[in-house]
Parts: C-alpha cells; sequence; structure tokens
C-alpha cells in the first residue's frame, strides 16, 4: 500500500540517513513511501553501516519502525538480504520474539516493496 511519508517517519528517516536532504529517490525521481529501502538501498553503505544506523534509534523509535512493519505500512520487501538478516536480528533483540517472528516471515514470504 503506498503511503505518504508522515513527520514522524520523515523524523526516523532523517535520523536514520542525516544526509538525506530531499524525499525524492534520485533513481526513479519518486517520492519516498517507506523509510527502510532508501536507509537500506541509497544511503547505508554496506550491512554493517545499516546495522550502525539502526543503533541510531531509540528502544521506542524501533519499535515504532517494526510496528509500521507488521502494519504493513513500511516496507522490508525490496532491502538487501544481509539488511533484513540484521534488522530481524536486532527486531528479535530489541522488540521481542514475536516482533521477530513476525517480521521473518514478512520477508521470506516476498511482501513488496511500497
Amino acid at each position: 500500500m503506498a503511503r505518504t511519508l508522515s513527520e514522524p517517519d520523515i523524523a526516523l528517516l532523517r535520523k536514520l540517513a542525516p544526509e538525506c536532504e530531499t524525499l525524492i529517490c534520485k533513481g526513479s525521481e519518486n517520492t519516498y513511501r517507506s523509510i527502510l529501502p532508501p536507509v537500506a538501498n541509497h544511503y547505508a553503505k554496506d550491512a554493517d553501516d545499516f546495522l550502525s544506523r539502526l543503533n541510531r534509534l531509540s528502544d521506542g523509535e524501533f519499535v515504532t519502525l517494526t510496528d509500521l512493519i507488521r502494519e504493513g505500512k513500511e516496507s522490508i520487501g525490496c532491502i538487501p538480504v544481509e539488511c533484513a538478516e540484521i534488522l530481524i536480528e536486532q527486531t528479535f533483540r530489541r522488540a521481542g520474539l514475536e516482533a521477530g517472528n513476525e517480521l521473518y516471515a514478512l520477508y521470506d514470504a516476498g511482501s513488496q516493496c511500497l
């Protein structure tokens, strides 16, 4: 489901990628509709950098992000496998077993990119 990023969404995006100057994807010239795909695909240099970016979030912010994924409002289907693995591992650690299992199932099901 396509969505427009809210102010709290934009704040999370900018915390994860402070170098993000515009909400327009340079490749497609479309407005970002999710938080994690731009971070994983455009700003993080590699999986370690993606992890360091996730670690910028407080536990509350991280849980908010995982809740958006679980509600179908945030996309993980088009992030690289190595970033998805880190996200799921962090979800188990920071948001709990149920949330981690749900994110794993969503990624494994091949949910589409928003």
